[in-house]
């Protein structure tokens, strides 16, 4: 089993980028750390059946082949999943942020840092490079998470990127 592990206290980019990872990496499941920025709940509360997410205590530690981390690259943000990296079983963790200043306190296998203004921008065109069309509510959650994090294309580190991956 492959799993995607998103920060605890999931916000837009965290929920979008690892929907859309999810898309890339068939099969692997989305685990939700732990806690939810209060938008994202209001938003779960409704969509929450149209992705496929697994909780924490459903997963059996075992039987995790690969490990994705999205938006962060700091284990003490991934709660108890963090324990996991350590197993024996765990054959390759693989990072993708967008905070390109951060240092990995975590052994990466691969590690994916772009400087755009949302993690989910670089997933986008991944999804893109690979032809790869998303359902109306899969949309909708990468295009909040490109959105939350840029300001809507107003913050500093907002790039072209940002807007070409909204466009699309």
């Amino acid at each position: 089993m492959d799993v995607i592990l998103c920060h605890q206290t999931v916000d837009f980019d965290a929920l979008g980028s690892a929907i859309g990872l999810s898309r890339l990496k068939q099969g692997a499941k989305i685990v939700l750390t732990g806690g939810a920025h209060p938008a994202v709940k209001k938003f779960l509360a409704l969509y929450r059946d149209e992705f496929d997410f697994m909780e924490l205590r459903s997963i059996t530690p075992e039987a995790i082949a690969t490990i994705y981390i999205v938006d962060t690259q700091k284990s003490d943000r991934l709660g108890a999943a963090a324990e996991w990296f350590s197993l024996p079983n765990i054959q390759g963790i693989e990072v993708y942020d967008h905070h390109v200043d951060a240092t990995s306190d975590i052994a990466v296998t691969k590690i994916h840092t772009e400087a755009v203004g949302a993690i989910t921008t670089y997933i986008t065109e991944l999804l893109q490079d690979q032809d790869i069309s998303l359902t109306p509510f899969e949309a909708t959650a990468m295009e909040l998470g490109i959105h939350v994090d840029t300001g809507s294309l107003t913050f500093e580190q907002t790039t072209p990127r940002d807007a070409r991956a909204i466009a699309w």
